[in-house]
């Protein structure tokens, strides 16, 4: 092998030809992000080039993006339900928007009356969803004020905002634009419905504000029963859910949502789109697809558009001046609703039209826990006997020879088990009573046997209908063991299932003697402790804020699971917060494995980056930059340079002018010359020291 020759500037430049990518020069993933220029315009207080927007940050070598895991506020859900009577009593839904105005933090969100919800006896439930409000000093402690502006259920004292006209709104995104004209000053997009046919299809309702709490529709709106009608709609009369997010970038309004509709490359399912509009008030018939999972390019076809893995809701919006982060659902999906569960995801967007994954199918905020399953199964050791010695409430089968009892001689657990004699051309069955479950779910059961002689008995599920018929049974036979064993059966409930129970069964073919300890029966998702508020899926609101030195995140929640047919719906909601160290989504950090003595590998490496250009604009030619890094410290440090749009060091600020950071911080500033910089400038930073692999570098500020 020819000899590579290297020095620490050099880096991996002969090792990348041998297919050393990766750790090497180039992108940090697959997302293609193409080099561009990262304009300082004038209406923007300061730049932000993130460690993980590779537009921004293009070229590195040997350096990695690690993404970090928000932390759930233990204060969560800090915005819950509220009391029987209230207006939020059955659904604080966050499909909402939380903004900083001033010393307050401003929230709005779906609400819905438990009380209401009861009393509705038919037709569209749209007038039953309606705007609320909250408001908070340190973005945690919420209160619901007394706002005096709708007459709820005979009184004004609450929280909801007034609308007019009035109108359901399932899902609201606000914008605060103080410089607008006075009375639009909060502007609110809303997914709102009508009627298509006899079917209730989502569509887009705008409205305005000069307070954020008296709200006026902008344009000439008369909803029946709370829906829009045909004439009246702002967007193709498709179903749409169309205000996931909403955001004004570069002059021009977008509403991220999602809807179904056909692409110019077919797409399954749930497909993130954007509406545009110039002035908030007339819209483009025309959408973007924004976002897709790459799950969806492959069609699953009609009548399942539930299954599969997809997005949800579109993108909720960080608008950081230069750059968008966003907030999308992960939509985990199966035919049966019981079975479907969402996380959120995350990414970004340089043009406010395409958006990214910084890291591919990556979890930002999981949805909570199920806890441990409910115990279904009572008396599941056999402990408990009647007078007889019977274990209760377990039943015998009718017409059976008592060849099963309580025994002392083997148990699992505790100090009894159920022990199973069976002999040829008879059968014997042992059940739980009825236990109550719902059709399309996957329930799990399990025991624990040990096998005597010959055959043990097998454990069996069975579901009925809620007039006891028999719909289905499913069965594993066991290996015989002679210690201890697991045994388990999965099975769905048919349609029409109302309960199920479990049996230990010997079959009259079988011969032999088992015991059995420990039943069970669970359903997909359960797992310890107690049920999480946010158990089954989250949902995107649009609240991120930078309060001290913590970013929050607002997010909702929402379990898809418990749509089960002829069940009424139970309460949902709740708002809560996810936190990260302030702006701290992701960091560039060193990367080794270029390192060593391999074929593909140099004895030792240079770590660093090149930003894209960035445009200071006239009035910006004497910035100051800083830094947001931790793992500072002796040999550990940053090293920064600034170039010409050429790559050519600018004199003052390169070589041994170069700034150095050694000192963690969230703002930590960088030291150069005074001197008038050119129009177009790069930054190059290098990861120095022999303890360079704990430096953690999150953000550049450039103001």
């Amino acid at each position: 092998m020819d000899e590579i020759r290297f020095s620490r500037r050099a880096g991996l430049a002969g090792a990348v030809a041998g297919g050393l990518t990766l750790a090497g020069a180039g992108t940090l993933t697959g997302t293609a992000a193409s080099a561009t220029e990262v304009h300082w315009t004038d209406d923007l207080d300061e730049l932000t080039l993130f460690a993980f927007d590779q537009v921004s940050i293009p070229s590195v070598q040997n350096l990695k993006l690690e993404m970090r895991d928000p932390v759930k506020h233990p204060a969560n859900p800090v915005v819950p339900r509220g009391e029987a009577g209230a207006p939020d009593s059955w659904a604080v839904q966050f499909y909402g928007s939380v903004i900083k105005v001033g010393d307050v933090y401003r929230m709005w969100y779906c609400a819905v009356s438990a009380e209401e919800r009861a009393e509705h006896t038919g037709g569209s439930t749209s007038a039953l969803w309606r705007v609320a409000y909250a408001e908070s000093t340190d973005g945690v402690t919420w209160t619901k004020p007394d706002l005096g502006l709708v007459e709820f259920r005979g009184s004004t004292h609450n929280n909801l905002v007034r609308m007019d006209p009035p109108i359901g709104v399932l899902n609201l995104k606000v914008l605060y634009e103080p410089d607008d004209d006075p009375s639009r000053r909060y502007k609110m997009g809303c997914h709102v419905y009508w009627q298509n046919k006899g079917n209730r299809h989502g569509t887009l309702a705008v409205y305005a504000s000069p307070d954020g709490l008296t709200w006026t529709s902008l344009t000439d709106i008369a909803p029946v029963e709370a829906e829009m009608v045909p004439d009246e709609l702002l967007l193709p009369a498709f179903h749409a859910e169309p205000v996931g997010g909403l955001y004004n970038w570069k002059g021009t309004y977008y509403a991220s949502g999602q809807n179904g509709i056909g692409a110019v490359r077919p797409i399954h399912g749930r497909a993130g789109r954007t509406w545009e509009s110039g002035d908030f008030t007339t819209w483009q018939q025309t959408s973007t697809l924004t976002w897709i999972r790459h799950q969806q390019h492959t069609l699953l076809g009609p009548g399942r558009s539930l299954d599969g893995e997809q997005q949800h809701e579109g993108v909720s919006v960080w608008n950081r001046g230069n750059v968008l982060l966003g907030v999308v659902g992960r939509w985990h999906g199966d035919m049966s609703w019981q079975n479907v569960t969402i996380d959120l995801g995350f990414l970004v967007s340089n043009d406010g039209m395409a958006f990214r994954e910084p890291a591919h199918e990556w979890t930002f905020i999981p949805r909570g826990g199920d806890g441990a399953p409910a115990e279904l199964v009572a008396n599941a050791s056999f402990e408990t006997l009647d007078g007889d010695g019977w274990p209760t409430p377990w039943t015998l089968d009718a017409n059976r020879g008592q060849t099963a009892a309580a025994s002392t001689g083997r148990a699992r657990t505790g100090s009894t088990s159920l022990r199973v004699e069976n002999v040829a051309g008879t059968s014997i069955g042992v059940r739980t009573p009825k236990l109550p479950a719902a059709e399309g779910v996957e329930y799990t059961a399990s025991m624990w046997a040990l096998t005597e002689s010959g055959t043990p008995a097998q454990l069996y599920v069975d579901f009925y209908d809620d007039g006891g018929r028999r719909l289905a049974n499913h069965f594993v036979q066991p290996e015989p063991s002679a210690d201890w064993a697991e045994v388990t059966l999965s099975a769905t409930a048919p349609a029409g299932t109302a309960t199920l129970d479990v049996m230990i069964y010997g079959s009259t073919a079988a011969v032999g003697v088992s015991f059995h300890d420990d039943v069970a029966v669970s359903r997909p998702g359960a797992g310890e402790g107690e049920p999480e508020w946010d158990r089954g899926g989250v949902i995107q609101g649009q609240g991120f804020e930078n309060v001290g030195d913590e970013t929050f995140v607002y997010y909702g929640a929402w379990d898809p699971r418990v749509n089960i047919p002829g069940v009424p719906l139970p309460p949902r909601g709740g708002v809560g917060i996810a936190v990260l160290p302030k702006d701290r989504f992701g960091d560039l950090t060193v990367d080794l494995r270029g390192e060593g003595s391999g074929d593909y590998q140099i004895p030792e490496v240079t770590s660093e980056f090149i930003t894209a250009t960035i445009v200071l604009g006239a009035r910006h030619r004497r910035p100051k930059f800083h830094v947001n890094a931790e793992g500072l410290g002796d040999g550990a440090t940053l090293r920064f340079e600034l170039l010409e749009h050429d790559f050519t060091p600018i004199p003052g600020y390169s070589g041994a002018d170069a700034a150095v950071v050694a000192t963690d911080g969230f703002r930590a500033p960088l030291s150069w010359g005074r001197g008038r910089l050119p129009e177009k400038v790069r930054i190059r930073g290098f990861f120095d020291g022999e303890q360079n692999t704990s430096i953690k570098l999150s953000a550049i500020y450039v103001d």
